[in-house]
């Protein structure tokens, strides 16, 4: 179980909810352990999958799924046992439950009953009937229910008080579970592994395209999906690989990855210079960077605040070198999705949300995590950037990988 369930409960009496219902994947997982292949495949209403999860803890959370999905939901990584279909039957006819694997025999077990309903509707009103929280005011996960499933749920449910509950999940999910930091270390080190995978390729002569395929075979590899993938090769900014851009000697190089592995996001960077040393220049705009970044890591504790970590950077990097260094950002939270609440680590902005503080700028707290980043951009020149991926303690701060930004002569050896 990777769900910060103490946190969860607290929040549903703070905010009055009878319960809530997950229906995106990051919040199903979160809930169930459940990674169902037909969100991704079916997006944008094709297919939904929920978590009734009841406030009322004499009632157990359960997991309803489109029939499709049994085999994902039968497997040992999922935590939340009471599982339930919609749709058409799905019986299984089997002549020995002997031979049948454990998984094979889970799905006996989850589709031996009566699917709750005929649609995901239906189903999820009864459901949440059967748990007690047909009166009560539910929160839900409305980034992931279209609208018209949406309005269709609450007319079946005349009695309960449906609220847009999504930024609920945020505010639960800011502080992560040992677990859930287990993970996204794993996952950190799988991507730098990728990226460094990909740097030992990185020579004059090369193209960025087989860069790329390198880097997304081996994230591949571990499981993972990729989310993004910047490659500034002697541009500044963000851009993607360029198909039949083929790396010069001296070229300065920096790339920025972002993947999910085991559900959890992982975002790291890496600047250098192809087939020669880095010159002074890039050195010391590398330096000034990195030394402002570092600045703002020293700063991470608990009860320092976003704004205040951002200009610590901003003033540390023009102090470096960089008398004239903007940025509008430090970087971001990161877990199940790639920024989770607070977002960004920067000025404080408004937030206008019923289950949010009403401003970004909140003191850190022990469990959250973060990749404090900054880059220097120039057009016609390039790129240089620096980011530590960290959690929060109680003491102050510990990095999930071992920190290894460098700027580096590639290829990488």
């Amino acid at each position: 179980m990777l769900y910060n369930r103490d946190r969860l409960l607290a929040l549903m009496d703070k905010f009055d909810l009878s319960g809530v219902v997950a229906a995106t994947p990051e919040n199903v997982y979160y809930l169930s352990g459940h990674a169902s292949w037909s969100q991704n495949g079916y997006r944008y209403g094709g297919s939904q999958v929920y978590v009734v999860f009841p406030r009322d803890t004499a009632q157990s959370p359960a997991l309803l799924i489109p029939g499709g999905d049994v085999g994902y939901a039968a497997l040992d990584d999922v935590w939340l046992k009471e599982a339930y279909t919609y749709g058409r039957p799905r019986k299984h006819h089997v002549p020995d439950m002997g031979k049948l694997s454990p998984e094979e025999r889970r799905t006996v077990e989850i589709t031996e009953g009566e699917p709750k309903g005929p649609t995901p509707e239906k189903a999820l009103a009864r459901l949440i009937k059967d748990k007690g929280m047909g009166r009560g005011r539910i929160g839900m996960d409305h980034f992931g229910i279209p609208l018209t499933i949406y309005e269709t749920i609450g007319s079946f449910l005349p009695e309960a008080k449906l609220q847009p509950a999504s930024s609920f999940f945020r505010y639960v999910r800011m502080i992560k579970t040992p677990g859930e930091i287990q993970r996204l270390r794993e996952s950190a080190a799988l991507n730098e592994q990728a990226i460094n995978a990909m740097l030992r390729a990185a020579k004059p002569g090369v193209k960025e395209s087989e860069l790329a395929g390198i880097y997304k075979g081996e994230v591949a590899k571990a499981g993972g999906q990729v989310y993004w993938m910047h490659m500034a090769v002697s541009r500044g900014g963000n851009f993607p690989a360029i198909k039949d851009k083929v790396l010069q000697k001296g070229d300065i190089f920096r790339v920025d990855m972002g993947c999910s592995i085991n559900g959890y996001h992982a975002d790291v960077c890496k600047s250098g210079c192809v087939g020669a040393e880095p010159t002074a220049d890039h050195r010391k705009r590398y330096d000034a960077v990195q030394a402002g970044v570092l600045k703002s890591v020293e700063a991470l504790k608990p009860g320092a605040r976003p704004q205040d970590l951002y200009e610590t950077m901003v003033q540390g990097v023009r102090a470096a070198g960089i008398p004239n260094y903007s940025n509008f950002f430090l970087g971001h939270t990161i877990g199940l999705e790639a920024r989770e609440f607070p977002f960004l680590i920067g000025p404080a902005e408004e937030v206008n949300d019923p289950f949010l503080p009403n401003t970004t700028n909140i003191p850190m707290e022990p469990g959250m995590t973060v990749n404090l980043e900054a880059s220097s951009h120039e057009v016609g020149w390039g790129t240089v950037q620096v980011e530590y991926t960290l959690a929060v303690t109680e003491s102050g701060h510990e990095h999930l990988i071992k920190p290894d930004q460098k700027l580096f002569t590639l290829p990488l050896q």
